[in-house]
């Protein structure tokens, strides 16, 4: 019922933002002509051209916000952020329609072509955006609320005093959770163990009558913090989780952070059975779409490996899957030939990983892995760099071994090492070609962290996430941004 709850929240302001955001768009192209030309009714702006600014903003927009997460209640609460965010998406919104517009010289017939009209359009959107995200909607919102019957979120903050009387405050900000949220803090000290504390909270909660729980933590280190996490999604509670170490991992709610507390929300429902379906046709036609429109691209790489070293294309290698199922792993050869039997030295570099001592910063900040930079070719180092030597995997993911979100699928010598609970939740889904690791992380973070990300990703996954990620890849690729 708790997870029902915030879902139908989030689905309700989504609807309310989007209706809003293409209302906005339509009105301020509207505006922008009739002052630009006088009337609405000219040849130099027919109605096929509005319409079709009209698609490509929209278009634009929704994806757009889709990556920055500002359709979520959560923007309610940091009002500086969210102007700062839908400010930026304006601009490069607009500076990508005057790119297309005028370097590739798109029919005036089909959209807007008058750079006076531009500009005023882009400053009634930015206007009229601003007013509807800060004040117009999250105001109106609550009347909304009333109106579907939705009634009130019970909510018990647990720790240290100092920081959860500042949450509070934090999330009293927002117009929305001042009216939804009764948010009550408990003071005393909690059980060490996770278990117990979790069962020492529910205790609480069911005194309260509470839906929802934010913990906040002190000193835990990542396994502490995950087992506690891992506890309280199986008890099927919404939670929040607060700690001065989850910023170390470059991944975390920005919305609802508080100074050095970083903070997680897992508010997801469990997928169903139709969603794994759904997710499923999903990934057969982004991988189908992929290897048409790739076909140039790995037929290059292909020549570019075939010409410059001895040796096969693609390197195979045996990989753990979903439920602990092994398969083949593609990817485009990057090594010299000589040095792709190196089974045992990785095996003793990952042991060393596993218990720290691989991930030691090098100068630059990022954790040293054990590579060195004569066994791979000059094709291999531009590849690996921006993940194009992952694109042979589409073919897993066509096949069904994979997914197009995931967690990063590990060898089997490195099973071992998944010693505990929350270390082994990541093999009840099928690994992925990108995800928050591959995303946020790649070579910068040491194990345990890195194996958080990938937890956090399977006990929160949902519509939205997987959306962003896939979003989120194609700059981390463009940039070359953690590659090695």
């Amino acid at each position: 019922m708790a997870f029902k709850l915030g879902f139908r929240l989030n689905r309700l302001y989504f609807l309310a933002l989007l209706v809003s955001d293409f209302i906005v768009i339509a009105v301020s192209i509207l505006l922008a002509v009739l002052i630009r030309f006088g009337s609405l009714n000219t040849t130099a702006a027919p109605i096929t051209a509005m319409i079709g600014t009209w698609i490509f903003f929209t278009l634009i927009e929704l994806l757009f916000m889709m990556v920055e997460d500002l359709y979520t209640v959560r923007t309610t609460v940091n009002r500086i952020m969210n102007i700062f965010r839908t400010t930026r998406l304006i601009i490069i919104s607009s500076m990508l329609y005057v790119v297309a517009l005028f370097l590739i010289h798109f029919p005036s017939h089909i959209f807007l072509s008058s750079r006076i009209s531009v500009l005023l359009f882009v400053g009634f959107w930015l206007i009229f955006s601003i007013l509807m995200r800060i004040i117009v909607i999250p105001n109106i919102f609550p009347l909304l609320l009333r109106l579907f019957r939705f009634g009130t979120i019970s909510l018990v903050l647990f720790g240290p005093e100092e920081a959860t009387v500042k949450i509070r405050s934090l999330l009293c900000k927002s117009p929305v959770f001042r009216k939804i949220l009764k948010l009550r803090i408990h003071r005393s000290p909690l059980p060490d163990n996770p278990a117990e504390r979790l069962m020492v909270c529910r205790e609480i909660m069911e005194e309260d009558s509470s839906h929802e729980l934010i913990m906040v933590f002190k000193d835990e280190d990542f396994d502490f913090i995950a087992e506690f996490c891992l506890h309280t999604g199986s008890a099927g509670i919404p939670f929040s989780v607060y700690s001065k170490r989850i910023p170390e991992l470059g991944y975390f709610d920005p919305w609802t952070s508080l100074g050095d507390y970083g903070a997680l929300s897992f508010f997801a429902r469990k997928w169903t059975k139709t969603t794994e379906r759904i997710w499923r046709i999903t990934d057969i036609l982004l991988s189908i779409a992929g290897l048409i429109l790739l076909t140039p691209v790995f037929i290059t790489i292909a020549m570019i490996i075939s010409l410059t070293s001895p040796g096969a294309v693609l390197f195979k290698q045996t990989r753990i899957g979903r439920n602990h199922k092994p398969f083949i792993f593609l990817k485009f050869r990057s090594m010299l030939i000589d040095s792709m039997n190196r089974e045992e030295s990785h095996k003793e570099y990952f042991r060393r990983y596993v218990n720290g001592d691989e991930a030691k910063k090098t100068k630059n900040g990022k954790v040293f892995k054990k590579i060195s930079s004569d066994t791979v070719t000059t094709i291999g180092r531009i590849i690996r760099k921006t993940s194009l030597d992952e694109l042979p995997q589409i073919f897993n993911v066509l096949k069904g071994d994979m997914s197009i979100v995931g967690p990063r699928p590990c060898i089997n010598y490195e099973l071992e090492h998944y010693n505990s609970d929350w270390l082994q939740k990541r093999f009840t889904i099928k690994p992925g070609l990108t995800g928050i690791w591959q995303v946020y992380a790649r070579s910068r973070l040491g194990f345990k962290k890195s194996q958080f990300l990938d937890f956090a990703y399977v006990i929160s996954r949902s519509d939205g996430i997987n959306i962003r990620l896939i979003l989120k890849t194609f700059p981390v690729m463009f940039f070359s941004k953690g590659g090695i």
